[in-house]
């Protein structure tokens, strides 16, 4: 099985994510997915269709109710008790609370973007992260839904617990030889996927032989091999592995959480808003586009 292998339930829901991330962007998205969303008539020529959904109007009542329940949820500003700042702990953990993703966004401002994604398609993720015994700090990396693309479930230790995981993101191109010409403004970013892993923990015994004890986190780096700016070979290279350490010892878990509309489970949930977004209206005569957008002019709704 490939690297870029995705789960069934990610199949199986992507579509469903698609299409709420473009209604929640509103009229602009919906029309430039085109038949997507407004199939074209027979009898229309492309002139016709084009201007046809040019006329067309989107009302937004789904971004609308996101905005709203983001707005009933946060109407009081969360209440965040930390140890005393004397403490080596509490001092960390309030500079954590102010800046949690060492991009400037607070513990208040990373709760509300997870709440409006799982709002919005009800699954979003949060990796706590570090490179190593350097780093200064722990901080936090959030992933969209569309972005998590495998997960596993195992028992271990008489739990179950999440042994591995998959992200898409993107990031320098590290593959030796396969650089491509740019410059300074023009950063070069390819698609990579981080795995992480929950593999039993070896250690050196005293006759320089290797057991088996515990468990710990594994970090994998894999890009998609590139050999010019239009053309890549589909082919993922490994290009950096890693055991993050803390306190000397590699980690027993993964430091991976998912966040769903009912749980905290790997499990993917039913979008919240799906029956909002599947609704249709069709209004004679008007041409107007509400939700997920069809255009017609025939009077009739379809759930």
């Amino acid at each position: 099985m490939p690297v870029n292998s995705t789960h069934a339930d990610y199949d199986l829901m992507l579509a469903a994510w698609l299409r709420a991330r473009d209604v929640f962007a509103g009229e602009d998205a919906i029309k430039a997915a085109g038949e997507r969303y407004l199939p074209k008539l027979a009898e229309q020529s492309q002139a016709d269709y084009d201007a046809y959904r040019t006329r067309g109007s989107f009302f937004n009542a789904t971004a609308r109710t996101v905005e709203g329940f983001i707005g009933l949820i946060f109407r009081r500003d969360p209440t965040v008790k930390l140890p005393d700042r004397a403490a080596g702990v509490g001092s960390a953990l309030r500079v954590f609370a102010e800046e949690v993703d060492l991009l400037g966004t607070s513990l208040y401002a990373h709760a509300r973007n997870v709440v409006s994604e799982v709002i919005t398609v009800g699954r979003a993720g949060t990796l706590i992260d570090w490179q190593g015994e350097g780093e200064p700090r722990a901080y936090v990396v959030r992933y969209n839904a569309e972005a998590i693309l495998n997960w596993k479930i195992e028992r271990v230790g008489g739990r179950n617990e999440v042994t591995l995981v998959v992200l898409h993101e993107y990031g320098r191109n590290l593959i030796p030889g396969t650089k491509v010409a740019g410059d300074e403004y023009d950063e070069e970013l390819i698609p990579q996927l981080r795995v992480l892993r929950l593999v039993p923990g070896n250690q050196m015994t005293e006759d320089g032989g290797r057991r088996t004890e515990g468990w710990q986190y594994v970090v994998e780096v894999w890009q998609e091999k590139v050999t010019s700016r239009r053309y890549r070979k589909g082919e993922w290279v490994l290009v950096d592995q890693r055991v993050p350490m803390r306190l000397g010892k590699p980690l027993e878990h993964i430091p991976f959480v998912f966040h769903g509309s009912c749980h905290s489970l790997p499990h993917v949930d039913k979008l919240p808003l799906a029956d909002i977004i599947a609704v249709i209206w069709i209004t004679t005569g008007s041409m107007r586009i509400t939700n997920t957008g069809c255009i017609s002019r025939r009077c009739r709704r379809l759930s």
